[in-house]
């Protein structure tokens, strides 16, 4: 049988336009070269044969690689294989999906909980089964990119307050007249590493008849006296809003869960296309995350060494560091003169050069000419270690 040519003649302007386009990130600074890890022992990495310093993991209670979670997820690899089969409405739902939704419900002390098999899916499937064209969204101006997309697939009214300014939140929830209002931030924002003023911000929603919505992705299992996150952190309780966290961070695994009243649960496993036609979370990593509560259940030490080493960090910083101590160290260009992408390669790869990865993270992952570098402390991480990247940075 001839061959029969299947490219169109727009396919070379394609290829070519998308060259361009990728010389023109190269030119701006903001086109990626993701490293390729060999091995990870703890804090430390192995990249190109050579041991770096991380400072680029979400790991922050160094669950990733405990033998509990490598047995669990191993053995439900034995029984249950490695995918899933198919979406869990059709025939994904393992006995392991519920145990892990189970103990997620009762860490949090809500009603219900529903594991997803990504935080990015969750947040969709949340919001989505929740809003329409007739409600209005107030959203925290730095909020994640995933709460945005969720936001704008609604088709809900979007509007933005200031970035942890429950005062403005309030003024635009006052003007804000919908089927359904929701007041949506972030606990930890993931690139700035300050926290909501979570106990305002839920004055606000109450007081003008609005449904609070907290992505804890960074604060879950890190904060809180019993790993709570946010909520517990600012003594709020987990009554009458509505929260989303990851497993792939503090927690170790991968994968995101929404928690809170049966009710929504169930809406979102009915309704939620972003849950309804994904493929489950596979059934090793949800037996590994049931692992992990029980660890942290049993070593509450690993969230006061985090916290040990935050304070660390941030007291050897000094004016660079935020002013409230955190797990997600921002270091922003002091003086302008340099372009700010330009400067945050440049500085990561000076870190580089001295055996520490600390990434550069530009548009469109932060807003344009907010470049700067992202420092994740870990439990892991030694007083050694922070001691020689503050050394580094300060020089």
């Amino acid at each position: 049988m001839p061959h029969v040519s299947t490219r169109s003649s727009a396919f070379p302007t394609l290829l070519q336009d998308l060259q361009e386009e990728l010389r023109r990130l190269e030119a701006a600074g903001l086109r990626r070269h993701p490293p390729v890890i060999q091995d990870v022992d703890g804090s430390r990495v192995t990249i190109g044969g050579r041991r770096y310093d991380c400072w680029a993991s979400n790991d922050y209670l160094g669950l990733a690689r405990h033998p509990a979670l490598a047995e669990a997820a191993a053995e439900a690899a034995r029984r249950w294989g490695i995918g899933s089969r198919a979406s869990r409405l059709l025939a994904g739902t393992a006995e392991a999906h519920e145990v892990l939704e189970s103990a997620l419900a009762a860490w949090f002390g809500v009603e219900a909980a529903l594991v997803c098999p990504t935080g990015y899916q969750a947040n969709l499937s949340a919001l989505t089964a929740l809003a329409g064209p007739e409600d209005v969204i107030v959203m925290d101006r730095l909020a994640h990119a995933s709460l945005v997309d969720a936001a704008r697939a609604t088709r809900a009214r979007l509007r933005v307050f200031h970035h942890n300014d429950a005062g403005h939140a309030a003024e635009l929830l006052s003007r804000s007249a919908g089927r359904r209002t929701f007041l949506v931030t972030e606990g930890v924002f993931s690139m700035e590493g300050d926290r909501a003023p979570w106990p305002e911000l839920l004055v606000a929603a109450r007081k003008h008849g609005a449904i609070a919505y907290l992505d804890d992705a960074h604060g879950a299992f890190a904060l809180g006296d019993g790993g709570q996150g946010t909520p517990e952190a600012c003594g709020t309780g987990f009554d009458g809003f509505l929260y989303m966290a990851t497993l792939g961070k503090a927690l170790g695994c991968q994968g995101g869960f929404l928690a809170g009243p049966r009710a929504w649960i169930e809406l979102v496993r009915n309704t939620a296309k972003t849950y309804m036609f994904t493929t489950a979370l596979a059934v090793p990593v949800a037996a590994a995350a049931a692992a992990a509560l029980q660890v942290l259940a049993h070593e509450p030490q690993r969230r006061r060494q985090l916290s040990q080493r935050c304070q660390q960090l941030h007291a050897a910083l000094g004016s660079r560091a935020p002013s409230v101590p955190s797990h997600i160290v921002p270091i922003m260009q002091v003086a302008g003169g340099v372009d700010d992408a330009q400067w945050a390669v440049e500085l990561s790869r000076r870190l580089w050069e001295q055996g520490m990865w600390v990434p550069a993270i530009r548009p469109p992952t932060v807003p344009r000419d907010t470049s700067r570098l992202r420092i994740s402390v870990t439990s892991d991480h030694t007083p050694a270690q922070v001691e020689a990247l503050a050394k580094a940075l300060a020089g």
